[in-house]
């Protein structure tokens, strides 16, 4: 009797072994393919610095010390997200040139990349104090005609007065001090009123046609396209990632982000309060 006890008892243990052990295995991460966590995301609106093809510019001045001053406030404080990876408004086939920059500017802050310079005062910079290895760009380049739009737009009266308000409001926010300016661009209210100008230019056509939605697509698509490029990029939920671009492409991220159960989205004004 004790014998068959012992040999019932036996069995039931190498069973919960087996069951333990398979447990151990399902839980096992492969950190390159699988993510079982929210990985943490700042999707931080940007306003262009230096050259840029956009309609509308921002005219903050940074050789003005003030601007500088707040410049280096609000990089100190991104860095405090400590980013394990950077994703910036370039085009993938640049991460090399990116990479031997990067690798060049944390020696010397006068080699820079050439093109809009918050790639370089603000996503190096902060690579560079947070010592962060991996910096990514995301970009796909895709033109499209955004004046006839707002040509078709201006024929009618109601159209065109709501343009002429979303167009007062970014000269407004365009003239912003730097500090004041990113924190506005960086809220819900003005990143949902970027995205509906977009929506709200695909519904102009002329009788018969439908070049709203023909362009409107064009730009979708180019951010759908960042997005995928994005998402190319091995990470893990230990992984906190600092993606810096030009407003409007911000409110799409926001929307294909929070909509992810992958990602987590961090509140970027959190970051403009200094």
């Amino acid at each position: 009797m004790n014998k068959l006890l012992i040999g019932v008892a036996t069995l039931i243990l190498l069973g919960c072994n087996t069951e333990i052990k398979k447990e151990n295995n399902k839980n096992k991460q492969n950190p390159k393919t699988e993510i079982n966590g929210e990985i943490k995301v700042l999707n931080f609106g940007t306003a262009h610095l230096s050259q840029t093809s956009d309609a509308n510019s921002s005219q903050i001045d940074l050789s003005d010390p003030n601007e500088k001053a707040d410049l280096k406030k609000l990089v100190e404080k991104i860095v405090e997200f400590n980013p394990t990876i950077i994703c910036l408004e370039l085009e993938p086939i640049n991460n090399d040139y990116i990479a031997s920059t990067y690798s060049e500017y944390i020696k010397d802050q006068t080699k820079r990349l050439n093109y809009s310079d918050e790639l370089n005062s603000i996503g190096l910079e902060v690579a560079r104090l947070s010592g962060t290895k991996r910096i990514y760009g995301i970009d796909s380049q895709t033109g499209f005609d955004y004046p006839s739009l707002v040509e078709i737009a201006n024929k009618k009266i109601t159209d065109s007065l709501y343009i002429s308000q979303v167009m007062d409001n970014y000269q407004r926010v365009n003239a912003l001090k730097l500090k004041e300016q990113f924190r506005t661009i960086n809220t819900r209210d003005y990143k949902m009123e970027t995205f509906d100008l977009y929506n709200f230019l695909a519904t102009q056509h002329t009788t018969g046609n439908q070049e709203g939605v023909d362009e409107i697509t064009k730009f979708y698509q180019r951010n759908l396209k960042m997005y995928s490029n994005f998402n190319d990029i091995e990470m893990t939920e230990n992984d906190r990632i600092f993606i810096l671009l030009g407003a409007t492409h911000t409110a799409y991220f926001d929307i294909f982000l929070e909509n992810s159960p992958k990602f987590r989205l961090e509140n970027p004004n959190e970051y403009n309060d200094y």
